[in-house]
C-alpha cells in the first residue's frame, strides 16, 4: 500500500462546468508535423481488450490528431481524452552556477511546443532505434506489440538479463522472454534532444556536450516504457503502462520529480464543457466524469475514466519505510546477495532467505531425491534462469546459457526477484496532484512548480487538465526508477473503483494474471444463407504459467459490429455488462460444466462451463441474411481452478490459488470509416450470398459406395466447402482391424487420384473425425457392434427354437460373421473339446456364410445324450481351436423352454443367423468429388431472378457499417444480387443518363456486387427512381429499376 504523505485540498468550490477551450486542433499536416525530424518515431494501436488506444514511442497515450484516443469500450466511438503525457523533471546546477528545473516531456499540441529557436527539433522525449522492424513487413508501421511478430526487430537490443541474442526471434518481455499480458507494448526513449538549457550531463565529453542533432543532452535520462493489456472480464477495462527510468549519465540527479499530464474529454471532442474530476486518495484514483452522460454525439452511457498510481519511483538511500511495508531503502537492482537467516520485514517470521530477495518470496527448485542438483519432473519454481522461462513454460527450449537456470539462487530475470518483483521495491507514492488549464506545458519551471510535493488543487479552469506527481527523490548515474500508471474505466464511480482495485492485485502479484489459452486459427466460408466456420486444435496445447494445461471449451461468438459490443448482453450483480452472448459453446466432457463454483472478482458473476457437450472442430451457422456482414470469433477458454479440481482429476496440479476462468481475446481493427484493416487469427469477417447464376453446389457424383467389405454401418459424405472440394476426385475410406474379432482399429481417408493420405487416425474414433470438415468434406460414421439382426430355420427345423448370444467367458470373440447350421447324417462332424475323450460325432456342421469357411464347435447335450441335434442341446462356436487355447464366439441354445419334448430337426435342415458387422481391413468405401461449377443454360434461365436488395432503398440499410468518428453520413449500399460471375452493371437515371457502369468478375459462391451510391465521379446520387441494366455477354442481359427514398 502506497503511503500517503499529503492530504488531499477540498475540490468542491473548483469543480464547477468546464467550457471548451483551445483543443479543436486536428490538422495532422500542422508545423508539428513538419519540425519532427525524427524517423524513429512511431505509433501503434493497444486494443487488447475494452481500452481502444493510439499510443506513441515517445512517452505518450492517446493522440491529438487521430482516433482512436482512449476510446471505451472498443468499437464505440466514444472516447475520453486527447494525450497523455509522461513528464521527468530534476532539479539541476546548470553550467553558470544557476540552480535551474529542466522537466522532459513530448507534447504534439502546437500550443505547448517546446521548440528549439530554429526549429529544427523539440526539447523533450525521441524514442531510440532498434527497438522496432524498420523493414515492410511492418506495414502499420508500429512500435514493438508482442502479438505482432512483423513489428519485432530482427535482433533485440541487448538490454535484458541472460546472454546477448538469447531473445532475437522471442518477445523481449519485462519477465522473460515470453509475453505476461494477452498484448502488450515496449519501446525506449530518451532525452537527448532536450538542449534548452546550458547543462551537460556528460563529462569530458566535447561530442556528448554539443547540441541537436550530435550531442546528448537533457537530463541523461533513458525510459523503457511497456504497455499491458489482458482481455480477462476483471481487467479488460484497464490499460497499464510501465516506465524504467535510467540516469544513464554521469552525474547524480538528488531531486527529481516523475508525473503525468492528462488531458481529458469525456465523451470526445466538443463534449468537454460538462465534465468534472476529483481525486479519490483511499484508492490513489484521479477520475473524470460527464454530468450528463451524455456524449457528443447525444448518445447516453458515458461512463467515468481515471488514471492510478500502481507503483511510483522510490528512493532507496533515504533511511525511510516510505510505504509502511516493514522493509526500508528497498532496492532492484542488486543481486542475490547472502544467504541467510532472519527477519523479511513485517512477514512471518525468520527464515532462510537471499538477502537481495528483501521481501523473502522467490523460491528455488525442490531438491526431492536430495542429490543436490535439479532434476526432471522436480519443481523448479522461481529458479528458471534468467530468461524467465522454465521446463514448464511453452516457449522453453533449454536450460540458459549463462547457468542461471536450478542454479539455486536468484538472478535477475527470474520471478519475484529484482525488476520482476514489484513487491521489492520503496515508493514514496503519490505526492501532487493540480487541475490547471489546458494547453501548455512548455514552461520548465511553471511545470516544476505545479509538481512540487505537497501541492494537492488548483482552480478548475474552462478547459480541464490536470498533472499528477511523485517526488522528490534522487537517481544516482546509472540507477533505475519504477513509475507505473493504470489508465482505467468503470460503467460508473463504483464500477471504477473496482476495476482499480482489481488492478492493483494484478499488479502486486507481479501481473502474474491467470493466462487464457491460445488463440485457434478460424476459417468462415459464407453461403447462401449460412456460413461454415472451421478451426483447429492448437488452443488446447495452451500451458498456464501457474496452472499448466488448463484448456477446457470453446466459445462461438456472432455480432453485427466488428467489436462485438451488440452481444456482450450478459450483467453482473452490479447490472453491467460483463459476458458476451455465445451463439454456441463446446467443452471437454469431463463434469465440470455450468456455473463456475469461482466467480469473476467482486461481480458476482460465474463463467458458464458448458454442458459437456464434447469438442468439436465446425459449426455451421444458419441464422444469417444473405448481404449483411457478419463478425464471428472462435474463442478458447480455460478451466480455472478450485480447491477440488486435482481430487476431481480436472487438473494435474495440486494445491493453487482458486481462480475464474479466462477467455482468449477476439480483435477486429477497423479504420475511421468502418473498414476492416486487420482481423485476429481466431476471427473472420463474412457476407454471405445467393451464388451466381448458374452455380451448381459441389457434389458426390454417385454418392458413397461400398466397394468392398461386409460390414452393415455407413459413411456418409457432405460436400461443403466448395472452394476447398477437388474436381473429379476419387477418395477412399478404409479400415484396420483386430486379430480375431475383427473390431475396427483405425480408420484412412485417402485421395486415390493422386494417391495421398488426407487423414489418418490409429485409433478408431469418429468423434473427432465428424467434427472437422476436410478438403470441404464433412464426414458422419456410423459403426456398428456385433448383434444378431436376423435368426432362424431356412428349411425344415420342426418348430425347434434358439437363443443366441456369448459365453460368458475370458475366451469370447464378437465374431462379426454369419453363421448357418447344417443338419445331416449321423456323424457327419464331430464336436470340439480341448480333450480328445470328450469330443463326440454329430449330424450337422456349422458354416460361416461370410467367409464361407467351416468351424469348429463345443456340443452340450442337456436332455438326450445322442449325438444328434434336438431338444436342450447347446452350440459354441470356436475359434483357433488347439487344446485349452481356444475362443468362443456365438451360443445357440435349443432351449426346450421348460418343454421337453424331443423335436429332431432333418437331414437337410438350416438353421441360420445374422450379425451387424463392424468396419473391419476388408471394408472400402469409395465416392468421387465434383466441384462448383457454373451451367451456362441454367446461368441464362436465372437473369430473370436478378434483382435489387433492398428496394425501395430507404434512407439507410440495416447491414449497412456504423460510422464512429468521421464526419458525415457513413457507408451506403444496395446489393444487386444473383448475378453471372462475369458481367457489366450500368446505372441510368429514368431519364437515360449514365451513373455508374460496374465491371464484375467474381467467384462462383457469390451471385452480389454492392453499389455505394456514388456516381462515376466520386458524387453521391440524388433519391428516385433509377433503372439497371445487366449485360452477361453471351448469357444475355436483364433490365430492371429501383427506388432510393429518403
Amino acid at each position: 500500500m502506497i503511503k500517503k504523505l499529503f492530504t488531499l485540498l477540498i475540490l468542491s468550490a473548483i469543480l464547477l462546468p468546464i467550457t471548451n477551450f483551445g483543443q479543436k486542433d486536428t490538422n495532422p499536416n500542422s508545423d508539428f508535423k513538419k519540425i519532427l525530424g525524427a524517423a524513429d518515431r512511431r505509433t501503434g494501436i493497444h486494443d487488447g481488450n475494452l481500452v481502444y488506444t493510439r499510443f506513441s514511442n515517445f512517452g505518450n497515450l492517446g493522440s491529438r490528431y487521430e482516433p482512436p484516443k482512449m476510446e471505451w469500450p472498443k468499437g464505440s466511438g466514444t472516447w475520453y481524452g486527447y494525450e497523455f503525457i509522461m513528464i521527468a523533471g530534476a532539479e539541476v546546477t546548470d553550467a553558470n552556477g544557476n540552480t535551474i528545473h529542466i522537466m522532459s516531456e513530448n507534447y504534439t499540441n502546437p500550443g505547448s511546443f517546446d521548440i528549439s529557436p530554429d526549429g529544427t527539433h523539440t526539447y523533450g522525449w525521441e524514442p531510440l532505434p532498434g527497438y522496432f522492424n524498420y523493414g515492410p513487413e511492418n506495414t502499420n508501421e508500429f512500435p514493438a506489440m508482442s502479438h505482432l511478430p512483423e513489428t519485432w526487430p530482427g535482433t533485440w537490443i541487448h538490454d535484458y538479463p541472460g546472454t546477448q541474442g538469447s531473445r532475437d526471434g522471442l518477445w523481449n518481455g519485462e519477465f522473460g522472454a515470453y509475453t505476461r499480458a494477452d498484448q502488450e507494448s515496449y519501446y525506449v526513449m530518451d532525452d537527448r534532444n532536450n538542449d534548452e538549457f546550458e547543462y551537460y550531463p556528460y563529462v569530458g565529453s566535447a561530442v556528448d556536450s554539443a547540441g541537436y542533432p550530435n550531442g546528448r543532452r537533457g537530463l541523461g535520462l533513458e525510459v523503457k516504457v511497456r504497455g499491458y493489456q489482458w482481455v480477462q472480464v476483471e481487467a479488460e477495462d484497464i490499460l497499464i503502462t510501465r516506465y524504467d527510468i535510467q540516469n544513464v549519465s554521469d552525474k547524480d540527479l538528488s531531486k527529481v520529480v516523475f508525473g503525468m499530464y492528462v488531458d481529458p474529454a469525456v465523451g470526445g471532442e466538443g463534449d468537454s464543457q460538462d465534465d468534472d474530476a476529483y481525486f479519490e486518495h483511499i484508492d490513489d484514483i484521479t477520475y473524470c466524469w460527464d454530468l450528463d452522460g451524455i456524449d457528443n454525439k447525444g448518445r447516453p452511457g458515458v461512463g467515468y475514466f481515471g488514471f492510478a498510481f500502481l507503483e511510483s519511483p522510490g528512493d532507496p538511500l533515504n533511511g525511510i519505510d516510505d510505504d509502511d511495508d516493514g522493509l526500508i531503502d528497498e532496492v532492484q537492482s542488486n543481486d542475490a546477495g547472502s544467504y541467510i537467516f532472519g527477519p523479511v520485514g513485517i512477514f512471518g517470521e525468520d527464515k532462510w532467505h537471499w538477502s537481495g530477495d528483501e521481501d523473502g518470496d522467490w523460491r528455488s527448485y525442490e531438491d526431492i531425491n536430495e542429490n543436490g542438483v535439479w532434476d526432471p519432473n522436480e519443481p523448479i519454481f522461481d529458479d528458471v534462469g534468467s530468461d524467465g522461462i522454465g521446463p514448464n513454460d511453452q516457449d522453453y527450449t533449454g536450460p540458459d546459457f549463462d547457468g542461471t537456470e536450478a542454479n539455486g539462487m536468484p538472478d535477475q530475470g527470474e520471478p519475484n526477484f529484482g525488476f520482476t518483483d514489484n513487491d521489492e521495491s520503496d515508493q514514496i507514492g503519490l505526492t501532487s496532484f493540480v487541475l490547471r488549464p489546458a494547453g501548455n506545458i512548455s514552461a520548465d519551471e511553471t511545470t516544476w512548480n505545479e509538481m512540487i510535493p505537497g501541492y494537492f488543487g488548483g482552480v478548475l479552469p474552462g478547459n480541464l487538465a490536470f498533472i499528477y506527481g511523485s517526488g522528490y527523490f534522487s537517481l544516482p548515474q546509472n540507477e533505475t526508477r519504477k513509475f507505473a500508471v493504470a489508465c482505467l474505466f468503470g460503467n460508473d464511480f463504483d464500477d471504477i473503483i473496482r476495476n482499480k482495485r482489481t488492478m492493483q492485485r494484478i499488479y502486486d502479484a507481479d501481473y502474474n494474471f491467470t493466462k487464457p489459452p491460445l488463440l485457434p486459427t478460424v476459417k468462415a466460408t459464407p453461403q447462401d444463407k449460412r456460413v461454415i466456420l472451421t478451426w483447429d486444435a492448437r488452443a488446447e496445447q495452451s500451458i498456464d504459467p501457474i496452472y499448466k494445461k488448463d484448456f477446457e471449451g470453446y466459445l462461438i461468438y456472432r455480432s453485427t459490429d466488428p467489436s462485438f459490443n451488440s452481444i456482450k448482453l450478459i450483467s453482473d450483480s452490479y447490472g453491467n455488462p460483463i459476458f458476451w452472448e455465445p451463439i454456441a459453446q463446446f467443452d471437454y466432457v469431463n463434469g465440470l460444466s455450468g456455473p463456475h463454483p469461482v466467480p469473476i472478482g467482486e461481480t458476482g458473476a460465474n463463467f458458464n462451463m458448458g454442458t459437456d457437450n464434447g469438442l468439436v472442430y465446425s459449426y455451421i451457422d444458419n441464422n444469417v441474411e444473405n448481404g449483411r456482414t457478419y463478425y464471428y470469433a472462435v474463442v478458447s477458454y480455460d478451466k480455472g481452478y478450485d480447491t477440488d479440481f486435482y481430487s476431481r482429476g480436472l487438473t494435474t496440479q495440486e494445491n493453487l490459488a482458486p481462480a475464474a476462468p479466462s477467455e482468449c481475446s477476439k480483435i477486429i481493427q477497423t479504420n475511421l470509416v468502418g473498414d476492416v484493416i486487420s482481423v485476429g487469427r481466431n476471427c473472420a469477417v463474412v457476407v454471405p450470398n445467393a451464388p451466381s447464376a448458374g452455380y451448381t453446389d459441389p457434389h458426390l457424383k454417385e454418392g458413397v459406395i461400398h466397394s468392398g467389405g461386409v460390414a452393415t454401418g455407413s459413411v456418409s459424405v457432405d460436400a461443403l466447402v466448395a472452394d476447398e472440394i477437388l474436381n473429379d476426385h476419387v477418395y477412399q475410406v478404409v479400415f484396420t482391424d483386430t486379430t480375431f474379432a475383427r473390431a475396427t482399429k483405425s480408420i484412412t481417408i485417402k485421395d486415390a487420384t493422386e494417391n495421398r493420405i488426407v487423414y489418418h487416425s490409429d485409433v478408431y474414433d469418429p468423434t473427432y473425425l465428424e467434427s472437422i470438415i476436410i478438403e470441404g468434406l464433412k464426414f458422419q460414421l456410423e459403426n456398428d457392434t456385433v448383434a444378431v439382426v436376423d435368426q432362424g430355420w431356412n428349411v425344415g427345423g420342426g418348430g425347434l427354437t434358439a437363443s443366441i448370444g456369448l459365453l460368458e467367458s475370458p475366451k469370447q470373440v464378437k465374431l462379426p460373421e454369419d453363421f448357418e447350421i447344417r443338419v445331416g447324417e449321423a456323424g457327419i462332424d464331430t464336436s470340439f473339446a480341448p480333450l480328445a475323450f470328450q469330443r463326440s460325432p454329430v449330424n450337422f456342421e456349422v458354416w460361416s456364410t461370410t467367409t464361407n469357411q467351416q468351424y469348429e464347435f463345443l456340443f452340450d447335450e442337456t436332455i438326450y445324450k445322442d449325438s444328434i441335434l434336438n431338444t436342450g442341446d447347446e452350440i459354441v462356436i470356436a475359434l483357433d481351436a488347439r487344446g485349452f487355447q481356444y475362443k468362443t464366439a456365438m451360443r445357440l441354445n435349443f432351449d426346450h423352454g421348460g418343454d421337453s419334448t424331443k423335436i429332431t430337426p432333418a437331414v437337410g435342415d438350416v438353421f441360420q443367423f445374422k450379425v451387424s458387422k463392424p468396419f473391419n481391413a476388408d471394408d472400402i468405401y469409395e465416392f468421387v468429388t465434383i466441384g462448383a461449377e457454373i451451367d451456362k443454360e441454367k446461368a441464362k434461365n436465372n437473369l430473370d431472378d436478378i434483382y435489387v436488395v433492398p428496394d425501395p432503398y430507404v434512407s439507410n440499410a440495416s447491414w449497412e457499417k456504423p460510422l464512429f468518428y468521421s464526419a458525415g453520413r457513413g457507408e451506403r449500399r444496395i446489393d444487386f444480387v444473383n448475378l453471372p460471375t462475369k458481367c457489366t452493371i450500368r446505372i441510368y437515371t429514368m431519364s437515360g443518363v449514365l451513373v455508374k457502369t460496374i465491371e464484375r468478375n467474381a467467384a462462383e459462391e457469390n451471385g452480389a456486387e454492392s453499389w455505394d451510391l456514388t456516381t462515376e465521379d466520386g458524387l453521391t446520387v440524388a433519391f428516385g427512381m433509377y433503372i439497371f441494366h445487366v449485360d452477361g455477354f453471351e448469357l444475355g442481359e436483364k433490365i430492371g429499376k429501383f427506388a432510393l427514398i429518403k
